[in-house]
Formats: structure tokens, sequence, C-alpha cells
């Protein structure tokens, strides 16, 4: 059973779906779903609608809803930043524990969504005990120049086959192609700044706190996604030396979003058995 969720963050109205299991009895557990940076709570190719309704297949209830200035959510998303945002998420956590009564809640990400759930368990450590992490992205200040620049090769040879085609001309000779944005997506440029500010980066030093937070943690990425890898490549290591209990999941031939349906099947189906397998299951 889905039904509009409404509940408010920071002075703000957000809004959402609220997913709850079949059946009488009340779920025991629940799962609250983060979209990325430019996305709304949909996901990509409604990824995270096909994973909610899996969940809640499984009895567990869920929320998934616009973070600020996304989709249908009050606020302004030229304004948001990254702590903003997992402001907002606790909210969220706090309605679903509020109207379905859960006993423990699994927050589930993907690309800043993912670092949106890390920030959230870093300020309730003893809340949150398991997390699952599509395509986490290193928080800002661990970026390093050589992630940088593996991310404009990928991107720059992404560009370079679509320009052998025909139809790129065609829309380039239209206008229809933003050679500047282009240009700063190659460079590694492109940021989401207001008045000078990264509104990607934390005033808290995450993970610093994400140091002694003793969950458990589900990390997938697709092979083709070289932000992602950058991403897998600094969380093994971090979780490896800080003792997390963590488990790392390649999907071969996936991008960034999984937007092919096998991928899209394999991510939910790791999920989906890694959290019913939990010991909390």
């Amino acid at each position: 059973m889905e039904q509009p969720a409404t509940f408010t963050s920071g002075g703000l109205t957000l809004r959402g779906v609220l997913g709850l299991p079949d059946g009488d009895e009340a779920p025991r557990r629940g799962a609250v779903l983060l979209h990325g940076w430019g996305g709304y709570r949909i996901g990509p190719r409604r990824m995270l609608v096909h994973a909610a309704r899996e969940l809640s297949a499984r009895g567990f209830a869920t929320l998934r809803f616009d973070l600020r200035g996304r989709g249908d959510s009050d606020g302004d998303g030229r304004e948001t930043c990254l702590d903003d945002m997992i402001a907002d998420a606790l909210a969220a956590v706090d309605f679903l524990k509020e109207n379905a009564r859960v006993e423990r809640i699994a927050l589930v990400g993907i690309c800043s969504g993912s670092n949106v759930a890390i920030g959230a368990a870093t300020l309730r450590p003893a809340e949150f005990r398991e997390l699952v992490l599509w395509s986490v992205l290193p928080f800002q200040p661990e970026q390093k120049g050589g992630q940088r620049r593996r991310r404009a090769f990928f991107y720059l040879g992404q560009y370079l086959r679509k320009a052998l085609r025909l139809e790129t001309w065609k829309r380039l000779i239209r206008g229809d192609v933003d050679v500047r944005t282009v240009g700063k997506v190659v460079a590694g440029s492109r940021k989401a700044e207001s008045g000078g500010r990264n509104l990607k980066d934390s005033e808290r030093d995450i993970m610093a706190a994400f140091r002694t937070w003793r969950g458990r943690a589900l990390f997938v990425t697709g092979s083709k996604d070289p932000e992602g890898l950058a991403g897998r490549e600094l969380f093994q290591a971090f979780c490896v030396q800080k003792e997390i209990e963590a488990a790392f999941h390649l999907v071969e031939g996936a991008t960034h979003s999984y937007y092919d349906r096998p991928h899209e099947r394999e991510v939910l189906d790791k999920t989906l058995a890694w959290l019913t397998a939990s010991p909390s299951a």
C-alpha cells in the first residue's frame, strides 16, 4: 500500500510516498530511500520506485521523498547544501518511525544520496546500523587530482565517440549542444556552488565521524562509473583500516545510474538479499 507523505524539515515542507507492506501486523523494519543530487524520489528510470515496492513486498515500510528544492518539495535547489539534505534525511526517518512504528531503519542511497546516508548515520550512530550505498562518491575533501583526471578522461572518451555520430553534428549546428558545459565536465571543473561555497561539501568532517561508526554497509558500484570507482577505492581501503563491516559488489558493465535493466536487477537483487540476510531480519 502506498500513500502520499508530507513532513517538514528546516521549516520547509517535503513530499514523498510512504509504502506499507500488506497485512495487519506492524512492520519491524523500514527503509528510507535517498535520491542523488540532481534527481528526485523516483530515481533513475524509476529505480527507487522499484526498490521501495520490492522492499515492501518483503515486509519493509519504506519512504522515498524529494529532498528540499527537488521534485515536489519546497525550497531552492540552488541553495541546498549537503548538510541540508542530511537534515532532510533525518526528518524522513523520524516521519517513518512515527507513522509506521518500525523498530529499525536502513538508509538506501544512490550517488549523492549515499553520501547523505553516511552523513545521517554519523549523526545518529546508535540508530542506523545498515547502509546501502549505490554509486557512492568520495566526499569533497577526499577528492584527489588523480580521481578528477580519471573522470575527465572517461568523459572525454564518451564525447569523442559521440563526435563521430552524424546526429551529434546536427545538434551542434542547431545549437542544442552546450559546448561550454561539455568543456567544464571534461576539465572536471563543474561544481555546485553558491556564493563561492561548494554546496556538496559539509561543515563537518564526515569521514572522521564515520571512523567510529559500527554498523553494516553494502557498497554497489558499476564498472563503467569513474566517479563511483573512485568512491569504491576510497571506502574499501577506509573500511578495512577502520574495521567497518562492509561488503563491496561490482556490477560489470554498469554505469553510474544503472540504466540498463539487467544492471538495475542485479543491484536490487544484491540489495534485497543483503538486507534480508541481516541479523536483524
